[in-house]
């Protein structure tokens, strides 16, 4: 009898819980704008098991992939959705546009072959300090590394047709920094890109999805046409080309998930889109571990 009356307590506060997050994501963030093209983020996409959610197994990646090119939904990369939002076109819901953060060398092994066979594109955000480098900047769980891409890996996956933009030089959030600290992120990384791609770099993604009204003018007084995150501040039905919102693709996602990051008109859009903007507030841990790292590293020692 207490086991029945335990579970159905459960339920209840469940429900009401789902509820209340309904209508707290309606009244603060809303449906999509009509245009907008849906705009995910992967990761890691590794054989390599880490304790964290941002990462993707070959598998499910080529899952993911297939489910796109059977529903006839063409990937495009990051500048081209926005041409493709700015002329009205992203109605048609036939685009999609694939983003990878960090540039992790996962990509170039497994991501790179499945987007080649579906002849797909995509943008990678490259930590350009950190370009052939382990993860050092994160905080890794259980302390599993990641290699990032190499240069002659990015050069040739962007002569392929791959876009690559820029996720800043070190990977910090860029709200703490000064103004020269701010310059040195964006338009040093952003000029880092160009010499060695030889091409206009104009994409950015902010560092664990932060910025406010100075970053977004700073990037785009260096040269950004675009930039996104994964929790902007504006309702879902504003678009602002210096803060796109992009939906994260997550270890424990299901293809129920995935569809519904895909067709953000469906009716349990607003779970997604909560939960990812959750799962990004809490990114800001790896932020405090890093303000503690850079803190005693700066500190004067007492003895000698």
């Amino acid at each position: 009898m207490y086991i029945v009356i335990f579970i159905i307590l459960v339920v209840i506060i469940s429900c009401s819980l789902l509820f209340l997050g309904y209508i707290v994501w309606r009244a603060r963030f809303g449906r999509p704008a009509g245009n907008y093209i849906p705009i995910l983020t992967y990761h890691k996409v590794d054989k390599k098991f880490e304790l964290g959610g941002t990462w993707t197994t070959p598998e499910q990646f080529q899952k993911h992939m297939d489910y796109l090119k059977a529903k006839g939904i063409t990937p495009v990369t990051l500048s081209r959705a926005v041409e493709l939002m700015k002329s009205g076109e992203g109605r048609n819901k036939k685009h999609i546009c694939l983003t990878f953060d960090d540039a992790y060398e996962g990509l170039y092994n497994y991501a790179w072959p499945i987007l080649q066979k579906h002849g797909f594109l995509a943008t990678i955000f490259v930590v350009t300090d950190y370009v052939g480098r382990e993860n050092d900047w994160d905080v890794n769980w259980g302390g599993r590394k990641f290699r990032h891409l190499g240069w002659k890996q990015i050069i040739e996956m962007s002569e392929a047709g791959i876009e690559f933009g820029s996720h800043t030089r070190t990977h910090q959030d860029l709200r703490r920094l000064d103004d020269e600290e701010l310059r040195e992120e964006l338009a040093g990384a952003k000029n880092i890109l160009e010499k060695y791609l030889g091409q206009k770099i104009g994409t950015l993604s902010y560092p664990f999805g932060r910025y406010d009204q100075r970053v977004m003018e700073a990037a785009g007084e260096y040269g950004y046409e675009a930039a996104c995150s994964l929790s902007p501040q504006m309702k879902n039905n504003q678009i602002n080309f210096m803060a796109l919102r992009r939906s994260a693709i997550y270890i424990t996602d299901m293809m129920w998930n995935y569809r519904n990051k895909i067709f953000q008109e469906g009716r349990f859009f607003w779970l997604q889109d909560l939960w990812c903007r959750m799962v990004n507030f809490c990114a800001g841990g790896t932020i405090v571990v890093q303000n503690i790292i850079k803190l005693f590293r700066s500190s004067p020692k007492k003895f000698e």
